[in-house]
């Protein structure tokens, strides 16, 4: 009979340490990706105040609603599509942020939320390819009505102004992902309403309104403008050649006015106002626009800049969005 080996009691000691380590590392990632798809509990209502009535209780009270954007939004940018789905699952399962609103803002969260769901999730379900997978009922349902509810909601309806053309948005890219053609329809019908109002010197008449934030509203006008006329390019709808190419008019002046932010003076005497974000994420539209038009100027403006996240477009739009045909790349 041969030998038996016994360890030395010191070396069993380390190699019980090392193997003790070894085990908890190769479980960290599992971990960390159970922590990082922990799904929030469902928010039945969305109803802050005002964004500009009251700054810090429309602050506090959309924390839960943004912290879960953040959450599906680096389920998308990380890859990890069963987590997205989960995110998106549990919270179509309890018809989350659908209770009755009271005020406005809510309406318009709730629009962005839905316009960022699609976005994100058409990372992973491209139905402009044949074999896409089928996006699951219960969130496709969710989507729908959410993107229903922005349709007939007349406290965005009656504004026409940036937020129809967000909520157009919404309907075009929720219909898109689920192959609902007469929400595209009606997202279609809401961003040429914002088309018609670009002037032939590349403003926007409503949104010249604003005062010190109209170069703001300008470019955020742009953005659901340009993401919808990406989505219609799949139906065959030349939003960029409508109204005498109104679209690109307006892509000019704000190309104009983040090289030179004077530029815009030509417009309006009043000095503007920016947000943090605005030459920031909210220039996310660069991305489409320059994969498809492929203009000179914005090389440089984009690559200081990149990545461009954005909370409303499904988080990471640089990794979604920057390369030709846009969405087919997953």
């Amino acid at each position: 009979m041969a030998a038996s080996f016994k360890m030395p009691a010191d070396r069993r000691r380390g190699y019980s340490s090392v193997l003790l380590g070894i085990l908890l590392f190769s479980a960290f990632p599992i971990a960390a990706r159970a922590d990082a798809c922990r799904v929030p509990p469902p928010i039945s209502t969305i109803d802050p105040p005002g964004f500009y009535d009251d700054p810090g209780g429309y602050s506090e009270a959309i924390k839960p609603l943004h912290a879960f954007i953040e959450r599906v939004n680096k389920a998308a940018d990380g890859g990890d599509k069963a987590c997205l789905v989960e995110l998106l699952d549990t919270w179509a399962r309890a018809n989350a942020l659908m209770a009755p609103i009271k005020g406005y803002q809510g309406y318009y969260e709730r629009s962005w939320a839905g316009t960022d769901f699609a976005l994100a999730l058409l990372r992973f379900f491209p139905q402009s390819r044949k074999d896409a997978p089928a996006v699951p009922p219960s969130i496709s349902k969710w989507l729908i009505d959410m993107a229903v509810s922005t349709r007939d909601a007349e406290a965005i309806n009656r504004l026409h102004n940036n937020l129809v053309y967000w909520a157009g948005l919404d309907l075009a890219a929720t219909g898109t992902l689920t192959k609902r053609s007469d929400l595209i329809d009606a997202g279609v019908a809401r961003a040429r309403e914002g088309i018609k109002d670009i002037q032939p010197n590349g403003t926007l008449e409503r949104e010249m309104k604003r005062g010190d934030r109209a170069l703001h509203y300008h470019n955020f006008a742009l953005i659901p403008l340009v993401f919808t006329a990406e989505l219609a390019q799949a139906r065959g709808v030349d939003l960029y050649s409508e109204n005498k190419g109104a679209l690109p008019r307006l892509v000019n002046l704000v190309i104009d006015a983040v090289i030179d932010q004077n530029s815009f003076s030509a417009y309006t005497p009043t000095p503007q106002r920016l947000f943090p974000w605005t030459f920031a994420g909210d220039l996310a539209w660069m991305e489409p626009y320059q994969a498809r038009f492929h203009d000179p100027r914005l090389a440089a403006l984009i690559a200081l800049r990149r990545p461009f996240i954005n909370p409303r477009l499904g988080g990471n739009v640089t990794a979604a969005w920057s390369r030709y045909p846009t969405m087919e790349h997953q």
